[in-house]
């Protein structure tokens, strides 16, 4: 399997090895299909090019996780799950603002945000949502609208019918806009703890919407879904193979900021490490919600951008970093110390954060994540089959091992950037000294003669910026 890379760069990473064949040793092959390979969960991520919110997206992430429906578990004829991340329905809310007696423009509002949460089915509703309201309101938050049971119990399944949590969804104003990514962090880390619930999403930019079940029921289960005001620009989309836990509503995929086919390997060693920067960690979890809280939580409440994050908790291995532009040996080998390679394992990821996507391969690159264009759309899928050929606009490309990509969603100038992998890589770097107040990185590349750390505990740049212990 190759690097993929569209365009030639002086500066981009040197080419992977490529499988080939014996009979034929001029022609490049993938390495070959099995079994095991479908015993995975499925990934599938569109963005539009345009920037312009659109029905569409949603109606092709179903559709196209539904022939993806054999890389899904099953039990008693029941799907593991199916989740779909996506923005915030606006115009929908924009009525319930109404209905409300508010003004409908606040649901367009920078401060405006929406939380789905799931109550146990066993809890007192009522008092559950009380309890919020006066949680929420000590925090400034200003609830606008609420809605309870906006959902189809008929098309879940048996097992899936007695686990069925009450679904409530309700919108809002930060009080405090300038930090509104960590309020609303703080927000529903407390709701969690304090009331037992689950929070799927609460973001002033997208929502969450999961169910126990296959992608069908997921889109006949959620109304919204099927409302011709539903728009999005992004549509992320996850079939769920349970392998470590049992399946349930709380562990269905996406979470707040990711999603991902594989295991992590390192999962104990990883939670060591959140507990040390403080990250909110809760017991029974599965390994990708503990992952998806340590990003969320960089990002929300350590300041770092989606592609920081990503690039801390899933560094280049040392012998890629010496590959890279000597340049960027010191930033890369810090990133490896910082934090330390604790998010390793078979694991493809797609990820969103507001309007910055990533979307990466394992280092070995053993779950198979695909890179197709359309005229409309940049797609990323477990396969690429799911798109066809003649509406593709290039050859598929597979992300070679440990590659990444990133698109940003530019609303304003509508229009959405793809970022090859060596771009993301000088960006991160530029964005992490720009965000320190740092101009040069300290020496870390001298770590590369021996592949391990060093004693030194300087950071880049301003150690009290940074990610720390606690």
């Amino acid at each position: 399997m190759s690097r993929s890379s569209s365009s030639a760069a002086p500066n981009a990473p040197r080419q992977r090895p490529t499988f080939y064949s014996p009979e034929l040793p001029w022609k490049p092959l993938r390495p070959p299909a099995s079994v095991a390979d479908h015993d995975a969960c499925a990934i599938y991520a569109t963005v539009r090019k345009d920037a312009t919110p659109s029905r569409e997206p949603v109606d092709l992430a179903l559709t196209n996780l539904q022939k993806m429906l054999h890389r899904a578990g099953n039990v008693d004829g029941e799907g593991d799950g199916c989740g779909l991340l996506v923005d915030i329905p606006r115009k929908l809310w924009a009525e319930e603002v109404r209905a409300g007696g508010h003004n409908p423009a606040l649901a367009g509002d920078p401060a405006f945000a929406v939380a789905h949460v799931f109550v146990d089915r066993s809890a007192d509703l009522d008092r559950v949502r009380h309890d919020a309201r006066q949680l929420l309101g000590r925090a400034g938050f200003r609830v606008l609208a609420e809605r309870v049971g906006a959902t189809d119990s008929q098309a879940l399944g048996a097992t899936a019918r007695e686990e069925e949590p009450h679904f409530w969804q309700l919108g809002g104003l930060v009080g405090d806009a300038a930090r509104a990514d960590r309020v609303i962090f703080d927000l529903m880390v407390e709701l969690e703890r304090e009331l037992g619930v689950h929070l799927p999403s609460f973001s002033a930019d997208t929502c969450v919407y999961k169910v126990m079940g296959a992608p069908r029921v997921l889109g006949e289960y959620y109304p919204d879904l099927r409302d011709e005001r539903f728009e999005t620009v992004g549509c992320f989309g996850h079939n769920r193979y349970s392998t470590n836990t049992w399946p349930s509503f709380r562990r269905v995929q996406p979470f707040t900021v990711l999603g991902h086919n594989g295991e992590i390997n390192t999962i104990a060693q990883l939670r060591q490490q959140a507990g040390m920067l403080g990250v909110p960690i809760d017991e029974g979890n599965s390994d990708s919600q503990d992952l998806n809280r340590v990003v969320d939580h960089l990002i929300r409440v350590e300041g770092l951008s989606l592609g920081e994050a990503m690039e801390t908790v899933v560094p280049p291995i040392v012998d890629e970093v010496r590959s890279l532009p000597d340049e960027l040996h010191p930033f890369y080998m810090y990133l490896r110390q910082a934090m330390g390679p604790f998010a390793q394992g078979p694991v493809a990821l797609i990820s969103r954060h507001g309007d910055e996507c990533i979307f990466s391969a394992d280092a070995l690159g053993l779950r198979p994540l695909w890179k197709v264009e359309t005229r409309s759309d940049f797609i990323f899928s477990s396969e690429p089959g799911v798109v066809g050929c003649e509406e593709m606009i290039a050859e598929p490309k597979p992300l070679g091992p440990g590659e990444k990509f990133m698109v940003t969603i530019d609303r304003g100038r509508r229009r959405s950037r793809l970022w090859e992998h060596w771009e993301l890589q000088r960006e991160v770097a530029r964005r992490w000294l720009e965000r320190t107040g740092g101009s040069v990185v300290a020496p870390y590349d001298r770590a590369l003669e021996t592949g391990g750390p060093l004693e030194e505990a300087r950071s880049p740049a301003t150690p009290r910026r940074v990610p720390r212990s606690r």
